[in-house]
């Protein structure tokens, strides 16, 4: 029997003293985790069972940001197994507010789309852009779905429902660098059946924190890291700026732009001679007007001069760019992971105000140069990527910390097959 355990919680709180309220709200929030998470485990033994027998597996990705997708390699590797049948599925994130970063609408859908089938890939829309109605992912009969996003997946596209019919597995979009709670306490990360994880640094932080002990977790590598692995390229030639989003203190508070945003550019005009390319996070140009670092006009003018200095890069396209490139400099924490593979170095744009990094990542950047301000910055400028005195020291840290020989794609295949057994 369906009982809206939420949804009663929230009217009876009205009648409550406002003392009381939030523990009422917790109250029925976790007790739709649990109904959920039991709905979960009696689903996942029926649908092993009904899996074991087939010969061919239906597997589906999950995405609504081609900027974000992030598993070409895992795509790859199972559409040339005779065991797979595999679909990308372009849906729309379910956030409601207009005012919200992540908002989508439907003409985004339209574009995710076409970057998947201008690469001759196998996809099909689960939004209905005419109807502006989400398709049940029912309806194209998974039995295995990925999904790379925790964040606004609509109910009928969600592991809760799916895990009806399909095995659920989740392969983080972005390098996790943090130990902040979006990456092991989302209610998401309990409800999937895989959660695959980079490394066992990382496991081990997320089975002390994570309410089910990480008993959904494995370790497998990430399979955007598998580019590199597969693509080895001597030549490097550009240099990249790649600012993040989260100015003026907000958030994860990353973001540096503040302090190095209109140096960046004016050092880049002073030298033709580099190959620059500037890659902003997607919500960054909003961010700079939300907060009042530029008006719409400056920010404008600002994305257009870098079109005149050299290549301006926003698809989500870009490991090989990142492989054929000497220098980034960057304060975006997931580049700092991705862009470790290359072996080439990073200036690493400090803010004072950020989020801890895991610890993962606090071994990796301790081979990265840091710039704290202007000056800094200009002298590494002047210096790198010629000058590299830590080169030595990150072609061993990128073997020891096991970024270089793992096949994360083959981990994943290896495990859906087993786990289904």
């Amino acid at each position: 029997m369906f009982i809206p355990y939420e949804e009663i919680s929230k009217k009876l709180s009205l009648f409550l003293p406002e003392r009381f309220r939030q523990k009422v709200l917790d109250f029925g929030y976790k007790l739709k985790i649990k109904r959920n998470l039991r709905y979960i485990k009696h689903n996942q033994k029926i649908v092993r069972k009904k899996l074991k027998n087939k010969k061919t597996l239906n597997v589906a990705f999950y995405v609504y940001d081609s900027t974000k997708w992030k598993c070409q390699s895992l795509y790859d590797l199972l559409d040339k197994d005779e065991r797979f049948n595999v679909t990308v599925l372009v849906t729309k994130n379910n956030a409601e507010n207009i005012d919200n970063p992540s908002y989508q609408t439907a003409d985004d859908v339209i574009k995710t789309y076409e970057f998947f089938k201008h690469k001759n890939m196998n996809v099909k829309y689960a939004y209905d852009t005419n109807k502006l109605k989400f398709i049940p992912f029912e309806k194209f009969n998974p039995d295995v779905i990925i999904y790379q996003h925790p964040w606004y997946v609509e109910t009928s596209q969600g592991p809760v429902v799916c895990s009806k019919f399909a095995l659920t597995c989740y392969v983080p979009y972005y390098f996790p660098t943090t130990t902040a709670p979006i990456d092991y306490y989302l209610r998401f990360h309990q409800y999937v059946e895989r959660y695959y994880i980079f490394d066992k640094i990382t496991q081990n932080v997320y089975i002390e924190k994570m309410e089910n002990k990480g008993a959904n977790l494995k370790v497998t590598g990430q399979p955007f890291l598998d580019y590199f692995r597969l693509n080895q390229q001597e030549e490097k030639e550009y240099v990249i700026y790649a600012p993040h989003w989260t100015i003026c203190g907000k958030g994860i508070a990353y973001g540096t732009f503040e302090w190095n945003g209109k140096f960046m550019l004016e050092y880049a005009k002073q030298h033709p001679e580099k190959k620059w390319v500037f890659k902003p996070h997607p919500m960054l140009f909003k961010a700079l007007i939300d907060n009042n670092v530029m008006t719409s006009d400056d920010a404008e003018r600002y994305y257009q001069e870098w079109d005149k200095v050299g290549l301006k890069y926003e698809s989500g396209d870009y490991l090989d760019l990142f492989n054929k490139s000497a220098l980034m400099i960057t304060d975006c924490s997931s580049f700092l992971g991705e862009f470790f593979m290359t072996c080439s170095p990073v200036i690493h744009l400090i803010s004072e105000n950020s989020t801890p990094f895991n610890e993962t990542v606090n071994q990796v950047i301790k081979n990265y140069y840091k710039a704290h301000n202007v000056s800094e910055l200009e002298d590494m400028l002047n210096t790198l990527p010629d000058k590299d005195t830590m080169k030595e020291q990150r072609l061993k840290a990128v073997k020891d910390l096991g970024f270089k020989d793992n096949y994360a794609a083959k981990n994943i295949l290896d495990d859906i097959i087993e786990v289904i057994g």
